[in-house]
């Protein structure tokens, strides 16, 4: 890493993110540490000028200094866009691995997230990538559980000209971010519902480096997204193929419904509302009337035909007659 001075900076290395330097203002009574974003690359300057205008917009409110980091200035250096900040503590993420947080802290933290959430709605801003690494402890020592969010890297006020470029971390990416829909402040509230499982767990809700596991945790923890999500996806295909997405995941999302169903009504607590076997084995789990064959003819034929195998349909000992007769017992 190389050694760099700067004119009215400390002797320091150069970090891709971070350096530290004098306060500006008073540099010959103060000493204070701040914190440089600096651009790896100079071709990577357009992003910074984007951030930056960004960061304006947040200043111009005079709120910045609340839940999000406040910037000080920008300035140039051998070619390099340098944004200034404020130095905070340590990051959310190594914070948790240090400290497990019960509901007692989990509380103030997430409020002051809410209320940042709260804030850039009121601006019109997507953060677009928030995450642990990117909440900040202000000060563990003089300002207990204090946070505030940084880096708007990837921050955009126009979402709307954005639809299809995937933006921030796969982890904490919303559906509709990696189906490759529009997307607008909700994508934020996604984020943020998953940072406020790992608080509490010490685990990501959705781990995976790939956008492909994320959407598979997605599918095991919450099930299918909506049909019309899936329909007009600009990146459904990447994780569907063609027979899946016409027919599969939906027929499976249906099939499931029904078996929750089931297991839901023979867990019954009260005996009496528990349901009986005759009630059972005409349940649409079992019937497949939950299913529409038109749509899911496919899915509908193989779970016939697996019936079939198993003389469920043909040669099973019930018939109507005797369903009939148990009914009218009962």
């Amino acid at each position: 890493t190389p050694q760099v001075h700067i004119p009215g900076l400390t002797d320091t290395e150069l970090y891709p993110n971070q350096a530290v330097r004098l306060s500006p203002a008073q540099p010959q009574l103060t000493n204070e540490t701040v914190v440089l974003k600096i651009t790896n690359k100079k071709d990577f300057n357009k992003f910074a000028e984007a951030e930056e205008k960004i960061l304006e917009v947040i200043a111009e409110t005079g709120r910045e200094s609340l839940n999000t980091v406040t910037w000080n200035d920008t300035f140039m250096f051998q070619g390099h866009s340098c944004l200034e900040f404020e130095k905070l503590d340590i990051s959310l993420d190594q914070y948790i691995q240090e400290n497990p947080l019960g509901l007692k802290e989990i509380r103030p933290i997430l409020y002051q997230l809410a209320d940042a959430l709260f804030f850039l709605e009121s601006c019109q801003i997507v953060h677009g990538d928030l995450k642990p690494v990117n909440i900040m402890m202000a000060d563990r020592l003089r300002r207990p559980l204090k946070v505030k969010l940084i880096d708007f890297g990837v921050a955009v006020s126009n979402p709307e000209d954005w639809m299809g470029v995937i933006r921030g971390t796969p982890a904490y990416m919303s559906p509709e971010m990696l189906l490759g829909l529009p997307f607008d402040l909700p994508f934020d509230m996604w984020s943020l519902g998953c940072v406020a499982a790992e608080m509490l767990t010490g685990a990501k809700l959705f781990p995976g480096g790939t956008e492909h596991d994320v959407i598979s945790g997605l599918l095991k923890v919450m099930g299918m997204p909506p049909g019309h999500m899936m329909s007009q996806g600009f990146y459904t295909d990447r994780y569907f193929n063609e027979e899946k997405t016409a027919e599969g995941p939906s027929a499976l999302q249906s099939d499931r419904e029904a078996f929750v169903d089931l297991v839901t009504k023979m867990l019954s607590i009260d005996p009496a509302q528990r349901i009986t076997p005759v009630q059972m084995l005409e349940h649409p789990f079992f019937s497949l009337s939950h299913l529409d064959p038109s749509r899911h003819h496919n899915y509908v034929k193989l779970s016939a035909e697996t019936k079939g195998l198993l003389g469920i349909k043909k040669s099973h000992w019930r018939n109507a007659e005797t369903v009939s007769q148990l009914k009218s017992t009962t």
